[in-house]
């Protein structure tokens, strides 16, 4: 019998197979991911669809990535909490290729979309961590040597990209939006709640979530 891994970077509606499969997910916040949950938070509801069934086993920050199955061997990929575009947002990092993939947290030249659970101030501790993470990976001993950087891989968009350039970059355009130095570009309603979109001169980042976010995160100045 072959056994089969499978991430969630976040609760999603593709389908879980029959096979032997294992459903890695964040216990940072197992209520988003309960069963009677489920069909609102994976957007089900919303788009009119049938809820997959599955059962995800829950994992700790900085879970370290095993094989399944008689022996267990370190896979060498961590998953990271990452809370913020939704409460169990997680990212990978690959140790030896070191490759941090952080699924819908952020891309470029698409919008940062945030669900009506998502939080942006989650989102900026999310990207504190990440920046200080990678700062740490990109200055130990093995980067000395072959000069290599923690490259960024995204969900959509972004692929093999500096990811410390990245997280600054994508940091800063938020911090630009809460400050007010971004304009608005549009309004309207979705899910029952205000919705707004930013986009930056050259459309490197945009952001799209509802207004409520936005007004959170400025609070909390």
């Amino acid at each position: 019998m072959y056994s089969f891994l499978k991430i969630l970077f976040r609760s999603q509606l593709d389908e879980a197979s029959s096979l032997n499969l294992v459903i890695l997910a964040s216990e940072h916040d197992p209520k988003f991911l309960a069963r009677d949950a489920l069909p609102e938070h994976s957007l089900c509801n919303a788009l009119g669809i049938k809820t997959p069934q599955y059962v995800p086993t829950l994992v700790p920050h900085l879970y370290p990535i095993t094989s399944f199955g008689p022996e267990t061997i370190p896979l060498g990929v961590t998953i990271l909490h990452t809370p913020g575009h939704t409460p169990d947002e997680i990212a990978l990092y690959d140790h030896a290729e070191m490759m941090l993939y952080v699924g819908d947290s952020l891309y470029e030249y698409e919008p940062i979309i945030f669900p009506d659970e998502g939080s942006i101030v989650k989102w900026f501790e999310s990207m504190d961590y990440l920046i200080l993470f990678v700062e740490a990976k990109n200055s130990g001993p093995k980067t000395a040597s072959d000069g290599r950087e923690v490259q960024i891989n995204s969900g959509h968009q972004t692929v093999l990209r500096p990811a410390l350039e990245i997280l600054l970059a994508a940091k800063a355009f938020m911090k630009d939006v809460v400050e007010g130095r971004e304009k608005m570009k549009e309004r309207r309603e979705k899910r029952g709640e205000e919705t707004v979109t930013y986009e930056q001169s050259g459309g490197r980042f945009s952001l799209r979530c509802p207004e409520r976010l936005i007004l959170e995160m400025q609070r909390t100045k």
